[in-house]
């Protein structure tokens, strides 16, 4: 489809219009929409009938016919009535931000349980908008005989799309209760929760394949990474094991502008990890020069999970593209980091391990007898669960504390093996 972009740019507005619209370019072609043009209006506030002011929708109509526009994509929601006295003026078909990024979660969910949040997302949406879609099919069908059936008919769509929300939130909520059930046993086996978040296409999963690499993780455990908003809607967890730690990796859905609010409540499912985590590497795109509207949005939907508190390391990505190299986030943890070049790359392992190593290590031990005075310390200062008498010294398994750990590494059989 040929598509041209209206946006409103308001005195108040948080979002510059350029990158605002640019971003709705870039989600446009993620669904396939072929962008011919964008245009604007400077305005107080938007008009309540027609988004933009008359002068403006002439405007419209013009490059419609001009450049045989078939779509109008609105950067923003729009009401109802909205649509239906924008389509009687320029006699195309209207698209709001909202119900194109709907489209597209709609086709790239992959799991189950994103597949109920967008069906969710989508009937909460397409809900008090009925009315206008079947007046619309009236219309096409001609006439006032159809309109008392088109009636009965709203009112049949309504209740089965109250039905469907009630439904799929009942089946959101025995998930939940599966998820919660999964974090907690994790919990329970003390394994830490890291979780990867950022604005969308800001490098989180090559990020959580690059880590993946690094700790020798299987291939097959990498996840699907593109150059493109939205590229994995789902929540991936993957097990890491870094200098014998063990951490849950969280690879989560990508944030943008304006994101529509009935998405964000229907995903609370899948950034269940999230709030969840022992700590958050939030990664910023640093090459973008919307870096700081894009961090704000990130910190906005942290905000509304309740995951603003948690430990946080803000990962500046792409560092070996960036434009500005006097980047910094003054009071918090952060990394210049590069997914290409690898970039302090052992730094962020050894900072991540700060956060998720344990006070003591568990470890199978072999201490020759020569080294008596070894032997001593473990049996004063660890935990012991076996203790053997072996032909090349005495065998421990047992707790260590941390900081302990370095006496007794070259005679750890694990690290001997390997």
């Amino acid at each position: 489809m040929r598509a041209l972009l209206v946006g409103a740019s308001l005195k108040d507005d948080r979002y510059d219009i350029e990158y605002s619209l640019s971003e709705l370019h870039a989600l446009a072609l993620a669904l396939g929409i072929e962008v011919i043009d964008k245009m604007y209006q400077k305005l107080d506030r938007m008009n309540s009938k027609t988004y933009v002011g008359s002068g403006k929708i002439n405007e419209i109509i013009i490059a419609i016919h001009a450049y045989d526009i078939d779509l109008l994509i609105f950067n923003d929601e729009l009401s109802p009535s909205q649509i239906r006295n924008i389509e009687e003026l320029v006699h195309i078909e209207v698209m709001d931000r909202t119900y194109l990024i709907l489209k597209i979660f709609e086709e790239r969910n992959q799991t189950k349980e994103s597949l109920l949040e967008i069906k969710l997302a989508k009937d909460l949406y397409l809900l008090p908008r009925v009315q206008y879609l079947r007046e619309k099919e009236d219309r096409i069908g001609g006439g006032a005989k159809t309109r008392g059936k088109g009636e009965t008919q709203r009112e049949l769509d309504q209740r089965h799309l109250r039905g469907e929300i009630l439904r799929i939130r009942e089946e959101l909520d025995r998930l939940q209760k599966m998820k919660s059930n999964q974090i907690e046993k994790r919990k329970r086996n003390e394994i830490p929760i890291v979780a990867l978040v950022g604005y969308t296409n800001a490098g989180k999963s090559s990020t959580m394949n690059t880590i993946l690499e690094y700790t020798n993780t299987k291939e097959e455990k990498k996840v699907l990474s593109k150059d493109q908003l939205f590229a994995t809607l789902s929540t991936y967890n993957r097990k890491i094991t870094y200098n014998k730690i063990d951490f849950m990796l969280v690879d989560t859905i990508g944030f943008v502008s304006k994101l529509p609010h009935n998405l964000i409540n229907s995903f609370y499912q899948t950034l269940e990890e999230v709030k969840n985590a022992d700590l958050i590497i939030h990664v910023l795109d640093s090459s973008s020069p919307y870096i700081n509207e894009q961090l704000r949005v990130v910190l906005e939907v942290l905000y509304s999970l309740g995951a603003n508190k948690i430990p946080t390391i803000y990962l500046f990505n792409k560092w070996d593209k960036t434009i500005n190299e006097g980047l910094s986030m003054p009071g918090a943890k952060s990394l210049y980091f590069s997914n290409k070049t690898k970039l302090n790359l052992d730094e962020l392992m050894n900072q991540i391990l700060e956060y998720v190593t344990p006070s003591t290590l568990r470890a199978q031990i072999l201490i020759p007898y020569s080294k008596g005075e070894l032997s001593n310390q473990i049996e004063k200062n660890c935990h012991i669960y076996k203790k053997e008498y072996q032909s090349y010294g005495t065998y421990y398994d047992c707790e260590i504390p941390i900081k302990m750990y370095s006496l007794f590494h070259e005679y750890d059989l694990d690290t001997m093996v390997s």
